[in-house]
């Protein structure tokens, strides 16, 4: 199968380090190495195919596999090839590890699989400074898969059960497995002792270490930078949920180390995600259930998680603490008009871009996006003063004479339909909840109440 030509992509951080367009041909350099810009937008690598075609190229590849690629006329931007045809040459060499027996020099076995894409690209590896750290293990006393790399055994990062990726991570020698707690951990305390990537580089295709550091901080630290008024506890879940859905494990792997890193570069570069539902913790709340009352009644809530809760993340949290000026003024006024300017200002602050509320009073809701993704979400909006929210009795938002227009003005309302046809609506509920001796926060939950 095909690969699509975004997955050959430079990222966007290193393109300013490579040369400008040579007037003629277009092609900027870095090194040795040759790069074009597109047309379609993004630079990728470029380089010829047995038949000496020109095609887009990985940093892993002596001979190109990517999609065919041609010069436009009169431009120095580069084009998909209009005879481009597909072929079974899209793919990528990754590795395979196995243990050596008693007497079995190290080996590692790259077989052909479908590309997935990797990160850093080679011109960071190739930029980056020797590593020199003493992580060198004798493989006949060690149990763990490791790497030989200039005649140095490593011990790499991986479970039984890891994915094929073509980067490589090595680890100091005496650290155990990474779960979230000891990555956090080694980051925190012993920075310099966190795990290093490594690819093949070309073009005899041998193993380099990057020496720069994965982490430059704590992974909560990322979290907080990305949202900087959730409370202590949500601050936390958020990092676990995401370190284990990155992972697909409570440990991690290379595959899993990397696409964090891909996470942290989209929130800081504002660019589109790879892994949405990893990286807007909206996304990674469960749906929760409304509970209905008695046969009798048509009364309906819905029950909110502890906020205290560590280890699950199940809802979000923000502090007012960190708001102060804005909560004080809030407290003060029961306008639904204010709860909506007040929460529109809240996410704002912490990234997302919401439709402007209308005047509207009566079940105030707000539409919002995040950059990184296309999703929608919708949060009707709530303050309570006990642990869940009343709903409605009609589950219909049409039974109440409410339109979706009157709630949330007609440009958001075509928003969100055009999102729910799409499968890309969040439903959400938010707002206020300030009970006695309980901390006053700002919640939001992910329910499946649609406004539709």
């Amino acid at each position: 199968m095909a690969v699509p030509l975004e997955h050959y992509l430079l990222s966007p951080e290193l393109v300013p380090m490579l040369s400008e367009p040579d007037a003629t041909s277009g092609i900027r350099t870095f090194r040795t190495r040759t790069y074009v810009d597109l047309t379609e937008g993004g630079t990728v690598l470029l380089g010829r195919d047995a038949e000496q075609n020109y095609r887009a190229r990985l940093g892993t590849e002596l001979i190109a596999s990517g999609p065919r690629l041609e010069q436009v006329e009169g431009s120095l931007l580069w084009r998909l090839a209009h005879r481009a045809e597909p072929d079974a040459a899209d793919s990528i060499l990754t590795i395979t590890r196995r243990r050596p027996a008693e007497d079995e020099p190290s080996d590692v076995i790259e077989p052909k699989r479908q590309h997935t894409s990797p990160s850093p690209s080679e011109a960071t590896l190739e930029s980056a400074p020797a590593f020199a750290k003493n992580w060198g293990i004798e493989p006949r006393l060690t149990v763990p898969d490791f790497l030989t790399i200039d005649g140095v055994h490593y011990k790499v990062v991986t479970r039984a059960d890891a994915r094929e990726y073509p980067i490589a991570y090595v680890q100091q020698p005496t650290h155990s497995p990474y779960d979230f707690d000891v990555l956090e951990a080694t980051i925190r305390h012993t920075p310099d002792e966190q795990p290093r990537s490594a690819i093949r580089v070309p073009p005899d295709n041998r193993w380099q270490i990057d020496a720069r550091l994965p982490f430059d901080k704590p992974l909560t630290d990322y979290v907080r930078e990305a949202f900087p008024e959730v409370t202590t506890v949500t601050l936390e879940n958020i990092a676990r949920k995401q370190f284990t859905l990155a992972n697909s494990s409570s440990f991690a792997d290379a595959a899993g180390l990397t696409a964090l890193r891909q996470i942290f570069s989209s929130w800081k570069d504002g660019t589109p995600s790879p892994h949405p539902e990893w990286s807007d913790p909206l996304l990674m709340l469960p749906v929760l259930r409304a509970a209905s009352g008695s046969v009798s009644s048509t009364a309906r809530s819905l029950d909110l998680p502890n906020p205290t809760s560590r280890m699950s993340l199940d809802r979000l949290d923000f502090d007012p603490q960190r708001f102060t000026q804005q909560w004080d003024y809030f407290v003060m006024t029961y306008s639904p008009l204010d709860l909506k300017r007040f929460m529109a200002n809240l996410m704002t602050r912490n990234g997302y871009a919401v439709f402007e509320p209308n005047s509207f009073n009566s079940f105030p809701a707000l539409v919002f996006r995040r950059t990184g993704h296309d999703y929608v979400f919708f949060m009707s909006l709530h303050r309570t003063r006990i642990p869940k929210i009343s709903l409605p009795a009609h589950t219909s938002p049409n039974t109440t004479g409410i339109s979706l227009e009157t709630q949330v003005g007609e440009h958001a309302a075509n928003v969100v339909r055009e999102a729910h046809q799409n499968n890309k609506i969040i439903w959400l509920k938010g707002g206020s909840q300030i009970r006695p001796n309980h901390p006053d926060t700002v919640f939001i939950v992910r329910d499946d109440d649609a406004r539709l």
